[in-house]
């Protein structure tokens, strides 16, 4: 009995739920309907508009008017700044000139406003050299840029990263832009960048990321080269080394470029450093100064004589003796040095220097007098260029 009236319960439970759901889908049903209703029963205006050729035609002159405004105003701002330039102001001439770059940087590309570009340029140089802080001048001018109707959480972003701009305060490269602009930043966000769950970035076109990656990327691959050019250097390097170790099979040999360089020394021929022009006399004889180098003909070359003598052991010890006295009892090692420069031509015959390896090039004042006098005789001419200060060959 208790166990009967048990399942009669249940069955009742489960005809309620059964009751129920189809009262809740009911429910979906009408709401579903009620919604489809109310969305067709919306006012028209709450919609937007489809795009007509007449909004077209107006957003069109629209756009015509406000170029034709901003070069207008930057032609009225250029007139501006040049009254203010000769009225003495640089600073207010290139607050004016900086609002002209703002409002041509405001025109689409295909006006051509290069003439007043260039004119605002040199109000800013003007006033440069006037000492104007020209830069900082750049920052206030583009400090409030209006920006174009659009997304204003963008706008936001925008100007945020344009007062990072003009905050930079590095050294100025071509590849990060801290003029501050924000209609240039918000173009180059819209150009470059896909929004994604966290929307745009304009911070990062601060700094143009392609440019740079670019950059590093180049960097990397002339690094390569230049690693296999100084390698190869330093091959090269290493085998000419070797290769001047090579004896020659001849007593004399010369250099590869020895061609090269007697063509360079043709223009020395005959030993004339200097030449004036020609002129002539009433008998026709030609007359010019020159100057010539006759090094060569008065050199005196050392004389290479073999001796045997201080091969021979007497000699040799004759030779320390003399130069353990001159140490001991001269006054060349020991006095002043005027003694010590009295004393030094006597240290050749005790074998205390090589007098070859002392002695230097030397010229004989004789020979060249004799050259002198030589071309005298010949020309007739007036020779000057004796140089008494020349010693005489030893």
């Amino acid at each position: 009995m208790m166990r009967l009236g048990a399942i009669l319960v249940l069955i009742g439970a489960a005809g309620a739920a059964l009751a129920a759901a189809a009262d809740d889908q009911a429910l979906i049903q009408q709401a579903a309907a009620q919604r489809t209703t109310a969305k067709a029963s919306e006012p028209a205006a709450q919609q937007p508009p489809a795009p007509t050729p007449e909004n077209d035609n107006l957003s069109q002159a629209e756009r015509q008017a406000r170029n034709e405004a901003n070069l207008a105003l930057a032609k009225l701002e250029l007139i501006l700044g040049r009254k203010a330039m000769m009225a003495g102001k640089p600073e207010a001439a290139a607050r004016k000139a900086q609002h002209v770059l703002v409002l041509l940087r405001q025109l689409p590309p295909e006006i051509d406003a290069a003439e007043y570009e260039l004119q605002a340029e040199g109000i800013l140089a003007k006033a440069a050299r006037a000492g104007v802080n020209v830069a900082a001048l750049a920052r206030d001018a583009t400090a409030e840029t209006p920006l174009p109707e659009g997304d204003a959480a963008l706008d936001r972003e925008v100007q945020g990263a344009a007062r990072v701009a003009r905050q930079y305060s590095g050294a100025p490269r071509p590849d990060i832009d801290n003029s501050g602009d924000a209609r240039l930043l918000r173009e180059r966000t819209l150009r470059r960048q896909t929004p994604d769950r966290y929307g745009y970035r304009p911070g990062r076109e601060i700094i143009d990321v392609d440019a740079v990656a670019a950059a590093d990327r180049q960097r990397n691959a002339y690094q390569e080269a230049l690693r296999a050019a100084y390698k190869a250097d330093e091959t090269r390097l290493l085998v000419e080394a070797d290769e001047a170790r090579v004896v020659p099979d001849g007593d004399v040999s010369y250099p590869n470029d020895w061609p090269q360089r007697v063509a360079r020394r043709q223009q020395y021929a005959g030993g004339v450093v200097a030449r004036s022009p020609s002129w002539y006399d009433k008998d026709g004889r030609e007359w010019y100064v020159a100057i010539y180098d006759i090094h060569d003909l008065i050199y005196v070359p050392p004389d290479f004589g073999f001796d045997s003598q201080p091969l021979a052991g007497p000699t040799v010890l004759r030779d320390a003796l003399d130069r353990q006295a001159l140490r001991d009892r001269s006054f060349i090692f020991g006095g002043w040095p005027e003694d010590l420069a009295a004393g030094i031509p006597l240290l050749r015959y005790f074998g205390g220097i090589n007098p070859w390896l002392a002695r230097g090039p030397k010229y004989s004042l004789e020979r060249q007098r004799e050259i002198v006098d030589m071309i005298r005789a010949f020309t007739g001419a007036k020779v000057e260029g004796e140089r008494p200060e020349l010693p005489p060959a030893p």
